[in-house]
């Protein structure tokens, strides 16, 4: 017999860096945000005890005076590492996402009367690749009947956007907002740990398909180096200025000691640094207590926008750049909206209006909003993979057909994307045609193909016959030889490991140099830029992308090679020379070419692995010096997971 309920309960949680959204709907109802230990907000943090309890929210804050080490305030941040040290004891980062959803979920069933889930929306930062967010949808397991996932933007802009929600939420007018057919809204979304900006237009209410009267996504940028737990280092780092003079050691001994003493008075001076900012975004100036033997920092609101100028001012350019993206100018738009706690602060609102002319519009609780919006964007949206409306289409390399529904994101006017066309198949159109790849970009903003992946290794050997247990002694001293053998390289591959900073946003890993940069990100086309941190404004730069194939390219790896020349022998607007189909990299079997633009160079080196495609583009400006290392780096240290 199927199964009978009394009530429907749909929930949404937006896990953020520092604290999580609850919503839940009853029975259809309008969303309403769930109180969290008298707070709307539930903070992230998590507490694993001795005993294997994993405490959230202000318990894992209360715990955390017993023994730091064993607290964590941002899993969120920590969503790439695999596992976590929590005092002694190691945890996947998959059952401690887990146990936040749990506790989020389970507040939400008790307003509920404890009734199972039966859809559950999880929200993540739009810059979110495969990996990540498969993780997220896997640390839902259990919690829900079904499970959906929503880039934050889309929520945030639906929730802000909608004036006729579908027939179940229909009570909650945000703004005063027209809601025209062709009404065009940008959306700042300032996290915790992320900064995404995103342009939605309002569809037609009539038409085939879920998205009709929904919201057209127009293009989506993320930037996941800079978000409110930044701000309130930087802060941190002022007020040490201001008070570590007094004693310098002592100061140190605050921030870096690693006795239990040291580590409980550094987490409430955090908690009140993180007050203070809050009291910033109200007030001209206030106070941060210090322990001894240090005074009182007197801080201000002067002091905080100084501090946080460059990065917000990065952030603002992001939504101009999206918009531009977008195909449409400021001044058409409808309104602009700001989301996320650290939006705030008022010097946001003030660089939004300074350089768009259009004066931004925000709530009381803007970190409630990408939550509230999450369910509204499922319900308009019926799709439940968690990628941006209309990236499935292009990651699956499947035509959006006449007629077609899904939106379509745009990225940047200035990247050339000839399109990929197949054999035999329909001339390509305006539409994803399966996998682009870029030839190059303009030399002032060139982005790139992702990285490869290593061909599949070969098939393992037959397991061999059992053998006599007589044997065993000499299978054993084997076994140790080989053990031994096995640390020796294991040592001197560590060793030999590149340094920097490792980028896993889509379905492959790289490590770039330490002295270089994350410049842009391209959700929809799984894009990455790096470049010199010390010259981000030049046109040095290494971009990395992923394909989706339609067959495999390792197998068919002659295939692969043909299509790429005639790919670019029928190229327009670009130079191309040295096409090698079978040139060695960084260690790496690849296929090379070389883009001739005006001003710059492009090497492309072309890996595959299974039916995923990568493409690493070095562009530099007459000196290929300055790429060349950043280059080998990441061909060196590029893997690539088939989708």
């Amino acid at each position: 017999m199927g199964r009978e309920r009394s009530v429907t309960l749909r929930v949404a949680v937006d896990f953020g860096t520092s604290s999580t959204c609850v919503v839940a709907s009853v029975n259809g109802r309008e969303p309403q945000v769930v109180v969290v230990d008298g707070q709307p907000l539930l903070s992230s943090a998590v507490y694993a005890a001795p005993d294997g309890t994993l405490f959230v929210g202000q318990e894992a804050e209360r715990q955390a005076a017993v023994d730091p080490s064993r607290y964590e305030p941002h899993p969120k941040r920590r969503i790439d590492e695999g596992e976590l040290l929590l005092g002694a004891t190691v945890l996947p980062v998959l059952d401690v996402v887990h146990a936040v959803l749990r506790r989020a979920v389970t507040e939400a069933r008790r307003v509920a009367g404890g009734a199972e889930v039966d859809l559950l929306v999880l929200t993540h930062p739009a810059q979110w690749g495969a990996m990540r967010t498969r993780l997220l949808r896997q640390a839902a397991g259990r919690l829900a009947h079904e499970v959906a996932l929503v880039p934050e933007p889309v929520a945030a802009a639906v929730f802000h956007a909608a004036t006729h929600a579908p027939a179940e939420l229909n009570q909650d007018r945000t703004v005063e907002f027209s809601g025209q057919v062709g009404d065009t809204i940008a959306v700042l979304d300032v996290g915790g740990g992320t900064v995404d900006a995103s342009v939605v237009r309002r569809m037609p209410a009539t038409g085939p398909g879920p998205r009709r009267g929904g919201f057209q996504v127009l293009a989506t940028r993320g930037d996941p180096t800079f978000g409110g737990a930044d701000v309130d280092q930087a802060l941190l780092e002022h007020v040490g200025s201001l008070v570590s003079s007094a004693d310098p050691q002592a100061w140190r001994q605050l921030v870096e000691g690693r006795e239990l003493t040291d580590r409980r008075r550094r987490r409430v001076l955090r908690q009140d640094i993180r007050g203070a900012k809050e009291t910033l975004s109200r007030h001209a100036y206030t106070d941060v207590p210090m322990p001894p033997p240090f005074a009182d920092a007197h801080v201000t609101r002067e002091d905080l926008e100084r501090l946080v100028a460059g990065p917000l001012g990065r952030a603002v350019d992001l939504t101009t750049t999206t918009i531009e993206a977008a195909g449409v100018r400021a001044k058409q738009l409808t309104a602009i909206f700001l989301v996320g706690g650290s939006s705030r602060i008022p010097m946001v609102s003030r660089l939004v209006h300074e350089r768009t002319g259009v004066v931004p519009t925000t709530l009381d609780q803007p970190e409630t909003v990408v939550a509230r919006g999450a369910l509204r964007a499922v319900l308009i949206d019926s799709d439940r993979t968690g990628s941006l409306p209309g990236a499935p289409a292009v990651r699956a390399g499947v035509p959006r057909q006449p007629g077609d529904p899904r939106t379509e994101i745009v990225g940047p006017r200035d990247i050339p994307r000839p399109a990929y066309r197949r054999q035999p198949g329909p001339p390509p159109g305006n539409g994803p045609q399966g996998p682009p790849r870029p030839m190059a970009a303009r030399a002032s903003t060139a982005s790139m193909p992702p990285h490869g992946r290593r061909p599949p290794a070969p098939p393992a050997p037959a397991a061999s016959p059992k053998r006599p247990y007589r044997r065993l002694p000499w299978l054993l001293g084997a076994g140790v030889a080989l053990a031994a053998v096995l640390a020796t390289v294991l040592v001197l591959t560590l060793d030999n490991a590149p340094e920097g900073r490792t980028f896993a946003q889509y379905n492959y890993t790289f490590v770039a140099p330490p002295e270089w940069t994350q410049t842009g990100d391209n959700v929809a086309d799984r894009q990455v830029i790096v470049k010199p941190a010390d010259a981000v404004k030049a046109d040095n730069l290494v971009v990395v992308q992923e394909f989706e194939l339609p067959y495999d390219g390792v197998a068919e790896r002659d295939r692969l090679a043909q299509e790429l020349r005639t790919q670019i022998e029928n190229s327009t607007g670009s130079t191309f020379a040295d096409f090698a189909p079978q040139t060695e990299f960084a260690g790496k079997d690849t296929v090379f070419y070389r883009e001739l633009k005006s001003g710059a160079t492009v090497d492309w080196y072309v890996l595959a692995q299974a039916n995923t495609q990568v493409s690493v583009g070095c562009q530099y400006v007459q000196d290929r010096t300055r790429v060349a290392g950043a280059c080998e780096q990441i061909v060196q240290t590029l893997e690539i997971r088939a989708g």
